[in-house]
């Protein structure tokens, strides 16, 4: 559909069935968010990146199932449904009679200002917080699903698959949002530590640490309200959800230390190990975390070619995109 006619409905509060007093909107390079008083409504732009394909509504409305259905398993309680665009002789609607021409997941809003990023910004972060969300992750993991063609994810193969689509993705952007010494150093240390830490990653998969995880771990996915609430996990590529819970685990250990919390991150760290038993997780932690600022540094970059984007977006994004690489080269030099 034509998304200046898309943004006109959404924005309306008119056509919303509660009728909210306003309606803000966020983006990403991947959807749009429509906030509401009470609810937000997500619709995915109909983009095709090669690892994320909403190019057909077909596609993207089994992508907005999926998204209700994995994010059930850690907050069942936000996600609310999918809701139905349409249009009915030329006129846009959200839900009622009419084609269906789009798709939006609909959402509880969950309190801004307890949003974990929020709260370390107003350093209300404690040690408590942080071990009763360890403990939320471990027993996550311990539940989530695990089988034979999950756990081919934590092959070599495979991890190297996923570490050289970062570094094939990511040439383009040298000299904009990376430099050439970060990205050799960090191409060259990852390449080398797959190579001599075959054994210790094998053992990964033959002691069943390959999983169906959440897959985009950071601090702003997780809101400590009346209870903790991770969401927004990854639902258009199983491959960049399954994978070792250590990879998971140093995800949100990696976004606190770029926060500036790096006690609290070594606590993270520390509390899930303690509960889970995983002491294995000391020897690759900084592989993942590593590769995961990498990915954080690739995703921020995407944003900067997308001419939907606003310039102070796009900033924003620029310097998220430098940092991210910044830290990985701090991880990858020791």
């Amino acid at each position: 559909m034509n998304s200046s006619a898309l943004l006109k409905l959404m924005l309306n509060p008119d056509n919303y069935p509660f009728k909210p007093e306003k309606v803000d909107m966020l983006q990403t390079h991947i959807s749009y968010l429509f906030i509401t008083g009470e609810y937000v409504y997500k619709v995915k732009k109909p983009v095709n990146f090669g690892f994320l394909d909403y190019s057909t509504l077909e596609k993207r409305k089994y992508f907005c199932e999926q998204e209700i259905k994995l994010n059930s398993r850690l907050s069942p309680e936000i996600y609310l449904g999918v809701s139905e665009i349409v249009s009915d002789k030329s006129v846009l609607s959200l839900g009622g009679k009419g084609d269906v021409i789009e798709y939006a997941v609909r959402m509880r809003r969950l309190p801004p200002d307890m949003m974990l990023d929020k709260m370390i910004f107003d350093k209300r972060l404690n040690r408590t917080i942080i071990k009763n969300i360890a403990n939320k992750i471990v027993k996550f993991h311990q539940s989530a699903d695990a089988n034979s063609n999950i756990s081919k994810f934590g092959d070599i193969e495979t991890i190297l698959k996923n570490v050289n689509e970062n570094f094939l993705q990511t040439d383009k952007f040298i000299g904009i949002s990376l430099t050439q010494e970060e990205y050799n150093l960090i191409k060259d240390f990852s390449y080398k530590f797959i190579d001599n830490n075959k054994a210790i990653l094998k053992k990964r998969v033959n002691k069943n640490k390959i999983k169906d995880c959440h897959g985009d771990l950071r601090t702003e996915h997780i809101c400590i309200s009346d209870k903790i609430y991770i969401f927004d996990c990854i639902e258009f590529n199983d491959r960049f959800r399954y994978g070792d819970v250590a990879s998971e685990v140093t995800f949100l250990a990696m976004d606190l230390d770029f926060l500036g919390e790096d006690t609290l991150s070594r606590y993270f760290v520390d509390s899930y190990i303690e509960i889970s038993g995983d002491t294995d997780i000391y020897k690759i932690i900084n592989f993942y975390k590593c590769y995961r600022a990498y990915v954080r540094g690739k995703v921020e970059s995407f944003q900067l070619n997308d001419p939907n984007i606003q310039p102070k977006e796009k900033e924003k994004s620029f310097n998220s995109a430098k940092g991210h690489f910044k830290l990985a080269y701090r991880y990858a030099i020791g």
